[in-house]
């Protein structure tokens, strides 16, 4: 599935605000860094933000699905789909990315 270049600007649209970040280019998806960190990726038309303990609740409460890789989907990383009402809400969903910024930073 090629990349929604809509989505994708939309996601970063709603994200201005959230300060200095990059993206890149990543296995037919957009992984947005901060400081060289993954803390969200964009793929399959969903936003996928890095999780740890502190956060992961929010998302399983919200019916969110782990991301998963592979032919079977065995593969598991520490993202999880974002609402989409967060996202909408660009407060919330700047909210909900500060603290995936925390994690990835941590995580290294």
């Amino acid at each position: 599935m090629a990349l929604n270049e809509g989505f994708r600007d939309f996601v970063l649209d709603q994200l201005h605000g959230l300060g200095q970040f990059e993206t890149r280019k990543m296995f037919g998806g957009v992984a947005l860094l901060y400081n060289g960190s993954a803390f969200a990726k964009i793929k399959h038309d969903k936003v996928w933000l890095k999780v740890d303990e502190r956060n992961k609740n929010g998302f399983k409460e919200a019916g969110m699905m782990q991301y998963t890789y592979g032919k079977d989907n065995s593969r598991t990383l520490n993202f999880y789909e974002t609402p989409l009402e967060i996202i909408e809400d660009r407060g919330k969903f700047i909210e909900w990315a500060e603290e995936s910024i925390k994690i990835a930073s941590t995580s290294k």
